[in-house]
């Protein structure tokens, strides 16, 4: 860049060059998302089973890039509604969330309820209707579809986010923080997720102190046990190296 000359014409240069930069940038980023998924090898079709999944997981967990962060977290959630072996249940995944966003919530909840019949091992159908019935005020329902997802994919992070909103608003704090913690070991970019973690932290640090030490906590909604130890297998830390701990099966809540 040449300073002799017009001060706006190197201002406009200045310009130009951050701009190129930041086209490069972004141009890398969804190169490094698209080569993520070339690397793995192509699944028989796409749902929470997709081999390349796990590529993009671990990129979700190490990077530090926002950005890259964002576009991998779209990819699995595309991964996660898709169900490439059928296109009818692939068309009602969508139709389901066409009725969702539009506030048929009733409608909805029946249209996953029938794709949750007709392909039971997706693992989307049963978040989605947990969704709905979350929404809806039905949190038995939407934890037991909660249950169900984490069964056949427990890496799902909007699962695990949803049950802690759940326990939140039923005063079960210390569930809570447990399905919270739960979804930033997944996904730590989630929105939000670490200044909700600390606040629960403050909320029972709180209580604690103001509740007698022969008192126990007040659980209005505690946890199966199954489905206390999949949050616990999420939340307890892994030597370096481990391999990837196998989940116990969740049975529904309500059993």
């Amino acid at each position: 860049m040449s300073f002799s000359g017009d001060l706006g014409i190197v201002r406009n240069d200045t310009y130009l060059c951050r701009m190129k930069v930041i086209r490069t940038v972004h141009l890398l980023r969804r190169c490094a998302v698209f080569l993520l998924l070339m690397a793995a090898p192509l699944a028989a079709h796409a749902d929470q089973t997709d081999p390349r999944l796990d590529d993009l997981f671990a990129t979700l967990k190490s990077t530090a890039d926002k950005n890259l962060a964002s576009e991998v977290q779209q990819e699995i959630w595309d991964k996660w509604t898709s169900f490439d072996a059928d296109p009818k249940i692939d068309a009602q995944m969508r139709e389901g969330v066409r009725l969702m966003e539009s506030g048929s919530l009733r409608q909805a909840e029946a249209v996953f309820g029938d794709l949750a019949g007709a392909a039971p091992d997706f693992a989307e159908a049963w978040n989605k209707r947990a969704t709905v019935r979350f929404l809806m005020g039905d949190f038995n329902g939407s934890k037991s579809d909660i249950a169900r997802t984490l069964a056949l994919e427990p890496r799902h992070f909007g699962a695990l986010s949803g049950l802690g909103m759940i326990h939140a608003h039923e005063g079960n704090f210390d569930n809570a923080l447990l399905a919270y913690k739960a979804a930033a070991r997944q996904n730590p970019h989630m929105f939000q997720v670490e200044k909700i973690i600390r606040q629960l932290q403050k909320k029972l640090k709180g209580e604690a102190l103001q509740r007698p030490l022969n008192q126990p906590a007040a659980l209005t909604a505690p946890l199966s046990g199954s489905l206390r130890r999949v949050l616990q297998a999420h939340h307890r830390p892994s030597p370096p190296g481990s391999p990837v701990p196998e989940y116990p099966r969740c049975r529904l809540l309500c059993a």
